[in-house]
């Protein structure tokens, strides 16, 4: 089913595509980067440009569906040779995509600090209050949901880093059935809800309240 053309859903159709998505990878290509890696600065990741980042079959699906998706940052494990080990720079490089996000909202949040606008602004459709909302949302939302830990998601890899060698096989069953499980995830097959949807919203909610200080 095609998502409805209003003018919100064009604001957050945007947001994503041009600020969230592409900034979530540049996190990720920065970090490695910083931890002396080459091969993200080689494939011409380490940009600004949403346009270096913008997975077009991503685009297409998050237009049409609601859910889409960038060009995933390449990385070499053995490069990061600046980070204490191998696994935290893994952990690092993976962890700096959510916190860009993370980042990103809290930077929306400081109007709602200042008292330049508030959520009565959002509720009367105010367009800077909405926009700003809308960066707020969708940012804690990919944070989040990036931090669960199912292949591809980047949350896999830290927790594959973080857990001891003799788990390794289970880390490998679930990469191989990552894809599967993610569509688990993502389809609305709980009374038109996802079970991401179910999983994340509550802590998104409380994330938003406790930057907006309600």
């Amino acid at each position: 089913m095609l998502i409805p053309f209003t003018a919100e859903a064009l604001i957050a159709y945007c947001v994503v595509l041009l600020l969230c998505l592409p900034l979530h990878e540049f996190g990720h290509a920065w970090m490695a980067a910083r931890l002396g890696d080459v091969v993200a600065e080689r494939e011409g990741r380490l940009t600004l440009n949403p346009a270096a980042h913008i997975d077009p079959l991503g685009a297409i699906l998050l237009a049409i569906g609601g859910f889409g998706w960038a060009k995933p940052v390449p990385f070499n494990p053995y490069g990061l040779r600046k980070a204490p080990s191998t696994s935290v720079g893994i952990i690092l490089v993976s962890a700096a995509g959510p916190a860009t996000n993370l980042l990103l909202a809290l930077i929306a949040t400081i109007p709602f600090r200042l008292k330049l606008v508030s959520v009565f602004d959002v509720a009367a459709d105010k367009p800077l209050a909405m926009v700003l909302y809308t960066i707020l949302s969708i940012n804690l939302v990919l944070a989040v949901f990036n931090l669960i830990p199912i292949p591809p998601l980047d949350g896999s890899k830290i927790l594959a880093s973080l857990l001891p060698p003799q788990f390794s096989n289970v880390m490998n069953f679930v990469e191989q059935y990552g894809m599967f499980l993610l569509i688990l995830l993502i389809v609305p097959i709980f009374g038109g809800s996802s079970l991401a949807s179910i999983l994340i919203s509550p802590i998104v909610l409380d994330l938003t309240r406790v930057l907006l200080g309600f």
